[in-house]
């Protein structure tokens, strides 16, 4: 369980030596190109070979959820087996959470592409222009938004990408960006452009690959797709 930790551990130090942290990320002001867009792709094909066995642990939970609307006597065979697929579940959800995000940071060192960069292509793509909710969960619950620190996060990159726009004068397009950080903050699900109107730039850059874009989410692993890993002693942290 600890082995997958571990070298997730040891590759986002390697990421971040290279890229810088998250948060250091300057998107563009050219937007988005057809190159990043094939390397995320690059990175989310091999991450789908993942998706199976979260999408089973998923299953597992939401067959408890279903006995539970069943009503006070669903039959007992069908609880003894759900409780058993959910404990099985329970136990393999750590080291499925390890081997993805051990996975991730390869893929991203493979495609030169830092985890700022992964996580603002994955923000516009599959929460601002295909309209799935962030961290989506086991339970199927869609409406959980993304935390307080991922919105932070998600906003000090829009900002980033504001002043890279200024710097060029692209004034009018920087103010849009601003704004829109701004709105952010006072939303609950946290996705910036959430109804879909994202810049036509950025829109125009993704249409030629939406099928494939679409074909590479799992909502299943939604929760943990842009997570890094902290160790201590014995004790690992996502966040």
């Amino acid at each position: 369980m600890m082995r997958p930790f571990n070298k997730a551990v040891d590759n986002q130090k390697q990421l971040e030596a290279r890229f810088g942290s998250r948060e250091d990320y300057i998107p563009l002001p050219d937007g988005i190109t057809a190159d990043r867009i094939k390397a995320f792709l690059a990175v989310r094909t091999e991450l789908m070979h993942h998706c199976d066995s979260f999408e089973d642990i998923a299953a597992s939970f939401q067959q408890m959820d279903e006995l539970d609307k069943h009503g006070e006597d669903p039959p007992v065979g069908a609880v003894l087996k759900g409780v058993g697929d959910v404990m099985g579940s329970a136990f393999s959800i750590a080291g499925e959470i390890g081997a993805l995000t051990n996975s991730r940071n390869n893929e991203l060192l493979k495609n030169s592409m830092g985890l700022g960069e992964y996580t603002w292509l994955y923000v516009l793509v599959y929460n601002s222009w295909l309209g799935n909710s962030p961290n989506q969960g086991f339970e199927g619950d869609s409406n959980d938004g993304f935390s307080e620190r991922e919105q932070g996060q998600i906003q000090g990159l829009m900002l980033n990408h504001a002043r890279a726009l200024e710097e060029v004068d692209r004034h009018k397009e920087a103010n849009l960006w601003r704004d829109e950080a701004g709105r952010l903050a006072r939303s609950e699900g946290g996705v910036p452009f959430a109804s879909g109107n994202l810049p036509s730039e950025i829109t125009a850059a993704l249409m030629p690959y939406r099928t494939m874009l679409e074909g590479s989410y799992c909502a299943a692993m939604s929760e943990f797709d842009l997570g890094r890993v902290k160790k201590k002693g014995f004790t690992i942290h996502t966040e």
